[in-house]
């Protein structure tokens, strides 16, 4: 199942996609961005979501190990997103059975840390929407 709706919209690039760690991107454009030309924050939350979600479930719709899903997820803003360009690095900090912690930060086109961030996720079931073949969880 390739990324569709709101992950399309954002326009998400997956640069790594390992088992606790990913690393993502995407380019900001204007509808996204507020008078200031700040990209808005529900959109940096988005993007560390999406990031968060891939290092736990190890990959994206089409490659993940584990279907996961966001239990959990703090966001501290910690400067303006300016800029034309997001990445996103997070990386497991401890997984269980059951629910994984991540944490992550989001990195502007300048170098700057605009937001971090912090992220429970939960294994679930599989459902008859997943690609085929999708294994369950195990646990």
């Amino acid at each position: 199942m390739p990324d569709d709706g709101y992950r399309k919209w954002l326009g998400v690039e997956y640069t790594i996609m390992e088992d606790g760690h990913a690393v993502v991107h995407m380019n900001v454009r204007p509808e996204m961005q507020n008078l200031r030309d700040v990209c808005q924050g529900g959109v940096v939350a988005s993007l560390m979501d999406v990031a968060m979600a891939t290092a736990a479930a190890g990959g994206n719709y089409d490659t993940r190990l584990r279907p996961m899903v966001t239990q959990e997820l703090k966001i501290n803003y910690l400067a303006g997103a300016y800029g034309k360009r997001m990445e996103a690095v997070a990386d497991v900090i401890k997984a269980g059975s059951r629910t994984a912690v991540v944490r992550c930060d989001i990195m502007t086109d300048k170098g700057d840390i605009c937001a971090t961030g912090l992220g429970t996720f939960m294994t679930r079931r599989v459902h008859k929407t997943d690609p085929d073949g999708m294994a369950p969880p195990k646990g």
